[in-house]
Formats: structure tokens, sequence, C-alpha cells
């Protein structure tokens, strides 16, 4: 039998000085404190409606129960008190970026106001008379999931010492004695016996405890596991990284060699070594396809690689007319489906429009999705370009009538090297990069992309863009015309 684990087993359970400094993330702490808040709401309208429900005259053939609707009142009235303060500086930590310990002495007091209350209501509903009391148990499972498990601990003793303090209250003497059947049971025995109140409050102590040990014990395994995964995650991440360096550097090493062996074909191509016959002609006429082909891959793992080791934040945003970038586009790829007499078509007004991008990106990323747009239509086909603009997104719609891509493939188009069957077979001389390039530019940008298809009747490519505004300044004149927002 596997040995119940203890804090010594899993060092990153033990706290230190600040109970909550090893606890939930900061942003799982204040995601709880607002169910608190949530739950809290839920909690106040039903106090009041047991308020109302005390106030109503009994049901025939129904027992009487005796219960003063005040405390319903009272306890609905404090919860809802506590919880408009709680909102509000649940509000005002969320500006300031909490620690956690501030997060943990928030979530802290919230507890101990519910159990405050419960213990009100513990007291005005008779307290062992009804199950009331099941309702500390979810703050305890709750406290052994938030917190280290001995300050768990100790805010469990505290929640016993809430729910005792009723029947304690009642046997010393201090507060009446209230059963809510309205008869001599508990006067005669729980309140007046000592044997009978300490087995009480040691049956309370236990119930609770056991919850504490048991939920506490759940939560270390599954802590340790997490902390497990976390780990594997983090060295996958570094095997990631350094599987990234190692393809650029070999990348970046085989880029001078393919363009020396480039220029020495295309020196033979051209006669400057002599004559060449027609079939070593042809010969040299493929081996510089070939290099024209890889030096195009090289160049595209550079640019993913250079891509994926930026974030959002470092992407380099400046005005930018997403506008002119889609004229140029649209014009370069009419010009490659010339040959195949492919027409793309630009069904949308041509006003400019105005965002905080990166002009380059944003051109790799429009060029890569009409090349693919182009490169698997059928001659005489056609690609349609549509932009429909909002006052806080741009949606650029690539529409082609070409081979389709197959729906279990739908997923898969924008990993890296991955080609379709029918993609293959149509266009042998892709890189397989262009999609993934085109994922990692939307991601910095933080946009979405979505795609429909259909096999043999051609693809819809939909990328939608946030649009960062720029205000021009009064008396700027390339803001006369624009579509700013």
């Amino acid at each position: 039998m596997r040995a119940t684990p203890t804090k010594s087993d899993f060092p990153f359970l033990e706290w230190d000085t600040s109970v909550c400094e090893k606890g939930l993330r900061t942003t799982e702490m204040s995601d709880r404190g607002w169910w608190f808040i949530r739950t809290r709401w839920n909690a106040a309208g039903l106090c009041f409606l047991g308020a109302l429900w005390a106030l109503l005259p009994p049901l025939q053939d129904t027992p009487r129960f005796v219960v003063d609707y005040r405390f319903f009142l009272v306890v609905g009235v404090l919860l809802a008190l506590s919880n408009i303060m709680y909102a509000r500086m649940a509000k005002n930590l969320i500006t300031e970026q909490p620690s956690k310990r501030r997060l943990c002495r928030f979530l802290s007091f919230q507890v101990l106001t519910d159990y405050v209350n419960l213990s009100i209501l513990t007291y005005g509903l008779g307290g062992v008379e009804t199950p009331i009391l099941i309702l500390f148990l979810p703050h305890i499972i709750l406290l052994t999931l938030f917190f280290s498990r001995s300050y768990s601990f100790v805010m469990t003793w505290v929640g016993i010492f809430f729910a005792s303090l009723p029947i304690l209250l009642e046997y010393m003497g201090w507060v009446p004695t209230i059963s809510i059947f309205d008869n001599t049971m508990k006067v005669m025995g729980i309140s007046s016996s000592l044997v009978v109140t300490a087995s009480y409050i040691l049956g309370i102590s236990a119930a609770f405890l056991i919850c504490w040990y048991l939920v506490g014990d759940i939560t270390a395994i599954l802590l340790m596991r997490e902390r497990q995964l976390e780990e594997a995650f983090h060295r996958l991440q570094l095997l990631d990284q350094e599987k990234s360096q190692i393809t650029l550097r070999a990348t970046h090493e085989l880029k001078a060699p393919f363009a020396a062996i480039k220029s020495y074909v295309y020196t033979l191509r051209d006669g400057y070594c002599g004559p060449l016959p027609d079939k070593a002609k042809q010969v040299v006429e493929r081996i510089g396809e070939r290099c024209d082909l890889l030096m195009e891959k090289i160049a595209d793992i550079i640019h993913l690689s250079n891509l994926r080791t930026l974030s959002p934040s470092n992407v380099g945003l400046t005005e930018t007319d997403l506008m002119s970038i889609l004229v140029k586009e649209v014009e370069d790829a009419r010009l490659i489906g010339q040959p195949k007499g492919i027409e793309v078509t630009f069904l949308s007004r041509k006003a400019p429009c105005y965002m905080m991008a990166s002009r380059e990106h944003l051109s790799t990323m429009i060029s890569n999705l009409l090349r693919n747009a182009v490169n698997y239509s059928h001659p005489g086909g056609t690609v349609d370009v549509t932009l429909n603009r909002a006052a806080d997104k741009v949606t650029l719609h690539i529409v082609d009538h070409g081979i389709g891509i197959p729906e279990d493939h739908l997923d898969k188009i924008f990993e890296e090297h991955f080609r379709s069957n029918n993609a293959v077979r149509f266009n042998p001389n892709s890189s397989g990069m262009g999609l993934a390039l085109v994922r990692e530019i939307i991601r910095l940008h933080g946009g979405e992309i979505h795609v429909t298809s259909q096999l043999g009747a051609g693809s819809r490519f939909s990328v939608t863009l946030t649009r960062l505004t720029y205000q021009p300044k009064s008396g700027d004149d390339h803001g006369k015309n624009s579509d700013y927002r």
C-alpha cells in the first residue's frame, strides 16, 4: 500500500513566513476571489427568500417550524453589504496587480465573513436540529485548495470554533436556547448537559478535520502531479528551443554554400564558361531550379524561427495602411496567375485603412495566402479578395475555387512542412512553410484565422485582426480621406 504523502515529500507545498507565497498562482487566486463574491450574492438572495418563507403562514397539514425571519434577514443584509465592499476591493486589487500575500489576506477575510454569517444562521435555525452545519464543509474544502496545509488546518479550527459557538453559548447561558421545533428536547438534553455538548463539539471537530485531511491529501497529490507536468512541459519547451536553434544554425550554414552553388550553376547556364550541349544545359537549369527551391525553403525556415522568438509586445507596431499593402500584393498575385489564366479580383473599395501593425509581416502574410490561392487554383480559375472593416477590427477574406483541402487535414495545414496529398500532386515544388508563417504573424498581431474548404471546390481563408487604431493629429493630411476609427 502506498504511504500517505506528507509535506516533506512535496517540498514545493511548504510555505514560508507568508502562507500565500507558494499557494495558487495570482491569476487563479483572483478568479477564486471573484467566485466567492458571485456565490455570496446567491447566498444573500437565498437568505432573503428564507426570511420571506419564515414570514408566510404554514401550509395545511405541514409541520410548523418556529423560525425567526430576522436571522435570515440579518445574515442576508450582512452578506450583501460585505459583498459590496469585497467587490470594490477586488476591482482595486486587479488594477494594482497585487501580490499573493494580499490576495491570500483578501480570501481569508471572505472566509471569516462567511464563518460569522453561518454561525449566526446556525444559531437561528436551531443548530443540531438542521443540517445547516454542512455549509461549513465547502469552505474547508476550498481552503485546502487555496492555501497550504498548515494554514488551512488553522482555518479549519477557526471554522470548528464558529460552528460550535452557538451551542457553546447556549450551554453557558449567554444566549437563549433556540429550537425550531418548539419543544423542550434541546433545552433538556443538549443545552443543559456538558457531556452532550462536548460530544456535539467533538463530533463537529472530527467531521471537519476528516474532511480537511482527505481533501488535503488529494490536493497534495494533484499539486505534485501538476508540478511534474509543469516540469515536463518546461523540459519540452527547452528541447523545442534547442531544436529551433540547431535548425536555425544548420540553415544559416547551408545558406552560403547553396548561394555559391546557385551562382556557379547560373554561370554555366549563361555560357560564361563556354557553350553547353542542350542536354547539359537542361540539367544545369534543373539544378538551378532545385537550388532556388532549397534557398526558398531555407529562407522560410529562418523567417519562421525568427518569428517564433518574438512576442506580441516586441513586434514593433507602426501606423500602417493595410489597404496599400493589400493592393500591392493583389497586383503581384495577378502577375503570378497570368501564365495560368487565373484572375485575382479585389471586391472591396480601396479607401485607406490605417491600423497599428508591422507592415513587413502583414505583407508576408497576405503574400503567402494569395500565392497559395493562385498556386492551388485550376487554370482559368478566379481568386476573390474582400476586406470588411469595423470600428475595432478588420477581416480579410481570400476565396479560391481550386483543389480544396480534405476536411481531416484542416487542423494540420498550419503545421510546418505539412502538405496534403492532393496539394503535393498539384504543386510538388511548394516549401510547405507558408501557412506556418501566416499563423505566427497572426499570433503576433493578436488575430485569428478561420478556414473552410470543400475538396475539389476551393477554400476560404478569413483573417481577423484587432484594429489598434492610430489617431491622426489635427492638420494631418493623410487623415482627410483615411478610414480611422
